[in-house]
């Protein structure tokens, strides 16, 4: 196809005629076009960026002003063009060096928390040896443990967000896994009379999961569901296939998500919750991310929270 590649316009007024069109005569004819006016774009740091083109199915003279015309409109765009970047690439650049700074401080932070973790086992140790002949002592050492155990689990969870373990893929069913995860949830759906069904249609294909990674992520969403309902609610688990994806779609009746909150959902230590770490979700989306699926969260029109996990049917073992 004909373009500018110097800084002048190109005008061609008959294609039959004109000798700088006989090597794209045919593609031209082709695509009905007679008449051509390119004009290029120019930025203001001086590189090309395209051609700004003008052309007709018949031949035609463009005149003076027409080509006035098409070179005004493309010094604005050239203008335009130039502005954005010029906004654009710092954005950019300041996003990277943020990420990198991100970065850093998550390796800083996940080194550190391996480093609390370890004395924590110690203090634990002595903890118990203190306490051990002390019965009237025994309601402070029922705290003590408590709170070591929250702290441990609370830094086992924060290295599970920034340093993820590899899962260990089997070729499982989906379904069953499913059915597995909801049997160890049963008696929490009926203690708070929530009604939960399991909808299937055709049973998905078996696929490399790892299993004890993805009942933790359904049983911390199932978790969710039951403390956003509370008390008499119902939970849908609707599991779904197409050529390249299982789709597991869990939908509850609770309260729903706070329209400005929704976008912060399963960002590290961000929680609606009073005790909450605001680490399951974060853990979920890393698990699934490592399964090369995704998890999305929003409220269902209908009402409620729809928790949508995508699950890629042709992905390896590794």
């Amino acid at each position: 196809m004909i373009s500018c590649s110097g800084r002048e316009p190109l005008i061609i007024n008959n294609i039959q005629t004109d000798e700088r069109a006989a090597h794209v005569k045919e593609d031209l004819e082709s695509i009905s076009l007679a008449s051509y006016l390119g004009v290029p774009i120019i930025l203001e740091n001086g590189e090309l960026f395209g051609t700004l083109c003008a052309s007709d199915t018949e031949p035609y003279d463009f005149t003076e002003k027409e080509i006035e015309s098409v070179k005004r409109l493309a010094n604005v765009l050239s203008s335009v063009i130039s502005q954005e970047q010029q906004v654009t690439l710092p954005v950019i650049e300041d996003k990277m060096k943020l990420l990198d700074k991100q970065a850093m401080v998550g390796k800083l932070a996940a080194g550190l928390a391996h480093e609390i973790r370890n004395p924590m086992q110690t203090i634990k140790g002595f903890i118990e040896l203190l306490f051990a002949d002390n019965k009237e002592m025994a309601h402070y050492h029922e705290i003590v443990i408590e709170e070591l155990n929250r702290l441990n689990k609370l830094v086992s969870d924060f290295l599970l967000t920034t340093q993820p373990s590899a899962p260990k893929k089997e070729k499982i069913s989906p379904y069953e896994l499913l059915r597995q995860t909801m049997y160890f949830m049963e008696s929490e759906f009926h203690l708070h009379n929530i009604e939960f069904n399991l909808l299937a249609g055709n049973e998905p294909p078996s696929i490399y999961l790892d299993p004890s990674q993805m009942k933790q992520v359904f049983l911390n969403i199932f978790k969710n569901s039951i403390e956003a309902i509370e008390e008499n609610g119902k939970v849908d688990i609707e599991l779904t296939a197409d050529i390249n994806w299982v789709t597991v779609f869990v939908k509850d009746n609770g309260r729903g998500i706070p329209l400005s909150l929704v976008n912060k959902i399963g960002d590290p230590f961000f929680s609606t919750k009073e005790e909450g770490t605001g680490l399951g979700l974060s853990i979920c989306k890393t698990i699934i991310k490592e399964h090369q699926g995704s998890l999305d969260i929003e409220n269902h029109p209908e009402g409620g929270t729809l928790v949508s996990v995508r699950l890629p049917i042709n992905a390896g073992k590794f």
